[in-house]
Formats: structure tokens, C-alpha cells, sequence
């Protein structure tokens, strides 16, 4: 195993998850073989694919029969994130990993930027910006965070308002460390990029790259829920924004655990902690029940409208 510590180009792990996405997976897997840092160890994972996804990827490293740095899994059945990411890192050779997905695009020097940070930072997490595209490549002239200002990227930040510019779900870079420490997030949470970011703070910090390193692409397969909410409108909308309030209320008060958990794992990095975030993490559950009844009470209003329009005159 590598480190920051003994080696000027430590060994990096990438992890490119894909499930249903032979429309898209041939440019993220070309993505993954183009970067310019060396050495990788790449394992793509496909989640049993019920379309052509897997006879994709195969097409595309055939094309490269020399690269002895990737390694393709096929799970025999659908295991989820929740299962199969595990399983992936349970596989991978590195002591930092970069974990992206199957429908984006990572431009070449993405894990190069990501390492340089990682090295001469010493920090536990790295994510980075990205520049919107939709399902034909073309860009929607739209970003993760503005290029040109300043992302806030501080745990005063995380710990308060529940996110910050490091909460970016698409391309996740961290040490092995934290998933050995912290393990996979609880299912409730739905995700990990609330989450790992905060182990990271919990440990020696995060880092956001105002450079746009990733083309994320936006399409019906998106899972994420602030998107979701865009694109919907009515009970839709109501139903979508009262889970976003939901899994920011479970995401406040799953913090709070985690800190209070150090006391006994690291005691001096705990009491440090202790008085700066856990007066800020009392604000922020506080301000996530409030939008969160709020949500509640939009939502229920809504459907006991719509009830009585459905209900004959």
C-alpha cells in the first residue's frame, strides 16, 4: 500500500459504477481510460445491466488490450449501491479512490488534479466541479458551482447549512481510510455525498477544485433528488422537496452521532470538534425540522386539495 507519505505518484484507485447505460457508458469508460495520471487501478462494475451496457464496456476495453490496469466485474444479480459499492471497494488496490459513474465523462487530468490536491493538502476527501451536458454530449452551459467564484468548501459550512461545495455526488475522491473507519452510510441516507464528506472533515479535512473536471450528465437516469425537483411540478414537486427536507433532517442528526462517536475514537480531535461544530450542528437540525414540517404541511394541504377536487360534487 501507498500513502502521501512514502511516494511522489501514490497508486489510485478508480471505481466506475455503471448499471443500464449503453447509451452513455462507452464515453465514460474512454473517459476513465484517457486520464493522464499514472499509475491506476481502475475496476469497473457493472450491476447486471438488463440492456447492452456490459457488451459495451467489453467493446471498449478490447480496444485497449494492453492496459493491464483495469479490471471488469459483472455482478450475477442487481445488488443496488448499497451492495455492490462495498463489494467494489472491498476489490480495489489503493490507498485513495475515485469513484465515478457510468453516464459522466472525466476529462483527462481530472485524477491528476485530484492527487495533487490529496498530496500536497493532506487531506482526507477531494471532489471537484463539473460543466452540465445532456443525453446527446451537448452543453447545457450550466455548473456544479460557478467556475469563477470562490466555492465554500469549510465544515463551519457542511455543519451548519447540512452541504457545502464538497457534497458532490458524481465524482467522489477519498482515502480508503474513511470507508475502513466509517464504513458505507446507513440506508436511510440514501447517499454518500453528504456523509463522506463530513468523515473527511471528522478526520483531516475536504477540498474543492473550482476547475471543471467532469462533464455530468443530465438525463432520466439521474437519481439525484434536487434535479428530480427541477424537473417535476405539482404533488410531484411537493412529494420530491418533503424527502429532500427528510434526508436533510436524517442527515443533521446522523452527524451529531458521528461526532459524539469520536470521543471514544479519537478524544483530542473530538474535543476540538466538539466546541466549534457542535453548536453549528444544533443550527442546523433546528432550521432542517423547521423546513421539514413545513414540507410536511405543503404536502398533506396538497393531497387533502386534490381530494376533494377527485371527489364527485
Amino acid at each position: 500500500m501507498t500513502s502521501p507519505a512514502n511516494a511522489a505518484n501514490p497508486l489510485i484507485s478508480v471505481i466506475l459504477a455503471c448499471y443500464n447505460q449503453e447509451k452513455f457508458v462507452a464515453e465514460a469508460v474512454n473517459g476513465v481510460l484517457s486520464q493522464t495520471y499514472a499509475p491506476l487501478d481502475v475496476v469497473i462494475v457493472d450491476d447486471c445491466s438488463t440492456d447492452r451496457t456490459p457488451q459495451i464496456i467489453t467493446a471498449e476495453l478490447a480496444r485497449h488490450p494492453a492496459r493491464s490496469d483495469i479490471r471488469f466485474v459483472r455482478n450475477e444479480q442487481n445488488l443496488t449501491t448499497r451492495v455492490s459499492m462495498p463489494k467494489a471497494l472491498g476489490m480495489i488496490k489503493g490507498d485513495f479512490v475515485v469513484i465515478g459513474c457510468g453516464d459522466d465523462i472525466m476529462l483527462p487530468d481530472m485524477v491528476a488534479e485530484m492527487a495533487k490536491v490529496w498530496i500536497e493538502e493532506n487531506v482526507s476527501l477531494v471532489t471537484i466541479n463539473a460543466s452540465y451536458i445532456d443525453e446527446r454530449s451537448n452543453p447545457l452551459h450550466r455548473f456544479y458551482r460557478d467556475p469563477n467564484v470562490r466555492a465554500d468548501d469549510s465544515f463551519e459550512t457542511l455543519a451548519r447549512d447540512g452541504v457545502n461545495a464538497c457534497c458532490f455526488g458524481p465524482v467522489l475522491g477519498f482515502e480508503r481510510e474513511l470507508y475502513d473507519t466509517f464504513g458505507w452510510t446507513p440506508a436511510h441516507l440514501t447517499a454518500i455525498d453528504i456523509m463522506f464528506p463530513f468523515y473527511a472533515y471528522l478526520r483531516k479535512g475536504a477540498r474543492f477544485i473550482q476547475q471543471p473536471l467532469l462533464k455530468y450528465r443530465v438525463n432520466a437516469g439521474n437519481t439525484s433528488l434536487s434535479l428530480g425537483a427541477e424537473k417535476s411540478d405539482g404533488l410531484e414537486k411537493l412529494i420530491t422537496l418533503e424527502r429532500i427536507r427528510y434526508v436533510h433532517l436524517a442527515h443533521a442528526l446522523f452527524m451529531r452521532e458521528q461526532l459524539e462517536a469520536l470521543r471514544v475514537r479519537m478524544p483530542q480531535r473530538h474535543a476540538e470538534l466538539e466546541r466549534r461544530i457542535a453548536p453549528l450542528l444544533a443550527i442546523q437540525t433546528a432550521e432542517a425540522a423547521k423546513k421539514f414540517v413545513e414540507a410536511r404541511i405543503k404536502l398533506d394541504q396538497a393531497r387533502q386539495q386534490a381530494g376533494a377536487t377527485a371527489r364527485p360534487a
